[in-house]
């Protein structure tokens, strides 16, 4: 039963987090570099992911180095655990990321956010074949209402005739898929010995931070005055790559909470408490941004807390 506490903490904390990672890393994309920089203005999103997943993984090896559990990092990629921990970070951060700031590109924000709102329910849907979890109808009804919830506060019609609908929705979709996918697989890859969910994490803040520096910029750059040109507008603003270090922190450690929540209750509920971000960064963006509470906004947040309500805390309960 401890156990099981722990991985709703978990769930609950990484998305309170993952809220505040989102509303931080707005605030970043909204200084002066980032609207500036004519190098940031055509890649500043890949590049601030990119960055976000470099300085995680810095985080990490001080974090690991300290506890002197870095000698674990090199036998436990090389296992078969490993390497399926690796494979996952791959679709959860260069995919699901790249695919994201595309869709967004191409359909808008509010078409992106409502298309992605669907992941937990294709992670729930992959856990239950891959990881033979079991959901109850109770269950996929919770969610069910907390993707509508999410949806209802990042909706808006857009009147921008330049955005393509289709193009959107089908990259949009991958990005789903992506994080969908990356929950499955890490959990897959967390159900032996070898890996515990820190492990898991150093190895996929390295993978993806490794593979967008390596492959992602460059492709989505396309010449090295483009990606020369956005590192040092970056780096030479304290104000905004500090920020971006800090919030990289935020969000390792709403990646570790991710990850104990599904080693220790399974990735449908993992999912399902880790939605609540779209709740979360509502209330960090009325605290740190100032604003008013609009009724969308106040239905969709109602929306995803009884949900999460239904799909976990009364169908555990019932269990018990």
């Amino acid at each position: 039963m401890e156990f099981k506490r722990k991985g709703y903490l978990a769930g609950i904390g990484s998305g309170m987090s993952w809220g505040l990672d989102a509303v931080m890393l707005g605030i970043v994309m909204g200084m002066a570099p980032f609207v500036e920089d004519p190098c940031l203005l055509l890649i500043g999103g890949i590049l601030a992911a990119a960055l976000h997943d470099v300085f995680a993984a810095l985080w990490m090896l001080i974090i690991m180095g300290a506890k002197g559990r870095l000698k674990e990092f090199v036998p436990a990629i090389k296992s078969k655990d490993g390497m399926w921990c690796a494979f996952a970070a791959l679709f959860g951060g260069p995919l699901a990321m790249t695919f994201d700031v595309l869709a967004i590109a191409e359909g808008g924000a509010a078409l992106a956010a409502t298309v992605t709102a669907c992941y937990p329910l294709l992670g729930t849907a992959l856990a239950m074949v891959v990881l033979k979890e079991k959901m109850t109808l109770q269950a996929w009804l919770g969610l069910f209402v907390c993707v509508c919830g999410i949806i209802w506060i990042g909706y808006a019609p857009n009147q921008d005739t330049n955005i393509n609908v289709v193009t959107g929705t089908l990259l949009a979709l991958v990005a789903a898929i992506g994080w969908a996918t990356e929950a499955v697989v890490c959990g897959y890859g967390m159900k032996g010995d070898k890996v515990d969910p820190q492990i898991a994490l150093l190895i996929r803040e390295i993978t993806s931070g490794v593979f967008y520096l390596l492959v992602v910029v460059p492709i989505m750059a396309g010449s090295w005055d483009v990606i020369s040109g956005g590192y040092h507008a970056v780096f030479s603003s304290f104000p905004v790559w500090g920020l971006l270090a800090l919030t990289a922190l935020v969000g390792m450690c709403s990646f570790f909470m991710w990850y104990t929540s599904i080693d220790t209750i399974g990735a449908a509920k993992a999912l399902c408490l880790n939605v609540t971000y779209a709740f979360w960064s509502v209330i960090f963006s009325l605290i740190l941004l100032g604003g008013d509470v609009t009724m969308p906004v106040a239905i969709g947040s109602v929306l995803i807390i009884t949900g999460v309500a239904i799909a976990t805390l009364m169908s555990s309960k019932k269990k018990d």
